[in-house]
């Protein structure tokens, strides 16, 4: 059954049908303003009142005579619709002598119109004429069944307004949900969350593969396993931020030649790879005369490759300086702790 909706912007009548309105959640747009409202607040029922205009009447012959013969073409006959011929105007034609016998002729052969003197009577209209335009008004019918043609018409209305449908954008929206909430769909989601959380777990590993060994010793063998095809390897973690140099001193033995001594502590909890020096001699004005890295394998013949948990360690060494001139402006040294 079809309904009338009224658009609240342009005051427009449409007909919508309940399966549309279903699919669509009652939301519609316009045709004539494009204004997209919901369809069921403004739903009335047709009255007859609303009916469509009725169809025009077939044209009639003319009344008054023709003064000039004129000769027609043979046309297709316009398709007429299944209705009673309209009544001729109640007129009361003048008695007309015919002058001469109608001959049938075939409906394809062209017809010649003569001029009848005015003066004269018109001939009388022959019978024949009526039943000749029932006889093709009879053979114009439809042969198919109105409640067939009505069918078809609704279901050309529901085929146009499918595409109409598909632009909405509330319709795309409602589809687009629908695909996302199926199982197969989500079990596809679910499975790559977890292959992307494995991923990132993995990377994080292998990152911080150094602090993990010496924080979960439990966990070091799967850390050299994932390093075997990565080409890594599993070192003492390197936390500059727990190393601290406790005590320093830089004093002179000769005038080229001084002594370094220097002590290590470790404020971590857990053990830390051994940092490399930076010893850098000042002069007066505190600007920097020599610098030099020291790595730690020259920090002393016994160096440990990591400091212990909360430990200290301590080193003298001999420090030269060769270039000439530059030991009589020493004034002053800073001791840097890094890994290079």
């Amino acid at each position: 059954m079809s309904l009338v909706t009224c658009c609240p912007a342009c005051a427009t009548l449409f007909k919508v049908v309940p399966d549309q309105l279903r699919i669509s959640e009652g939301w519609v747009r316009c045709g004539h303003c494009s204004e997209v409202f919901d369809a069921s607040a403004h739903l009335r029922r047709p009255t007859q009142d609303e009916a469509p205009a009725a169809p025009i009447a077939p044209a009639v012959p003319p009344d008054f005579p023709l003064t000039e013969p004129v000769s027609l073409a043979p046309t297709e006959p316009a398709p007429l619709q299944p209705t009673e011929p309209a009544p001729l105007p109640p007129t009361e034609p003048a008695p007309l002598q015919p002058s001469r016998a109608p001959t049938p002729k075939p409906p394809a052969a062209p017809f010649v119109l003569v001029r009848q003197d005015t003066t004269s009577p018109a001939p009388e209209v022959d019978s024949g004429w009526h039943e000749s335009w029932r006889s093709s008004q009879l053979s114009m019918a439809p042969t198919q069944p109105a409640s067939q043609i009505d069918a078809d018409e609704d279901e050309s209305g529901e085929a146009d307004t499918e595409p109409a449908l598909e632009d909405v954008s509330f319709v795309r929206q409602a589809r687009r949900r629908a695909f996302w909430r199926r199982g197969g769909v989500r079990a596809v989601l679910g499975l790559l969350a977890l292959t992307l959380a494995a991923l990132l777990a993995a990377q994080v590993a292998v990152r911080q593969r150094d602090r993990l060994a010496a924080a979960r010793p439990a966990l070091r063998p799967v850390l050299e396993a994932l390093c075997q095809p990565l080409q890594c390897r599993i070192g003492p973690p390197r936390r500059i931020e727990s190393v601290v140099i406790d005590s320093s001193a830089f004093n002179r033995l000769r005038p080229d030649a001084y002594r370094l001594s220097v002590t290590l502590k470790n404020r971590a909890a857990t053990e830390v790879a051994m940092p490399a020096l930076e010893l850098t001699l000042t002069d007066t004005r505190d600007q920097p005369v020599v610098r030099r890295v020291l790595p730690p394998s020259e920090l002393g013949p016994s160096v440990p490759a990591t400091l212990p948990a909360g430990g200290e360690w301590s080193t003298s060494l001999g420090v030269s300086v060769v270039a000439s001139g530059s030991a009589s402006r020493i004034a002053g040294y800073r001791l840097l702790a890094f890994y290079p």
